[in-house]
């Protein structure tokens, strides 16, 4: 019984998990080159910040370009 609801929370949660992916690819698809470029500045503006590091804004720029 317990291993049901198990399996049954797992596969909503896989479910949201591939929404959320396929909505966030959808949504980036759709965007212009000068919203791809913003994203881009945000995110060396970030590096300069000092919010985020060089290897996760590379990881950015590799995945969304």
């Amino acid at each position: 019984m317990i291993e049901s609801y198990a399996t049954e929370i797992a596969t909503f949660l896989i479910g949201i998990g591939a929404g959320i992916v396929i909505r966030a690819k959808l949504w980036w698809k759709f965007k212009s080159t000068e919203e791809r470029k913003a994203l881009v500045y945000d995110i060396f503006q970030s590096l300069e910040d000092g919010k985020i590091t060089a290897t996760e804004a590379k990881a950015l720029i590799k995945n969304h370009l």
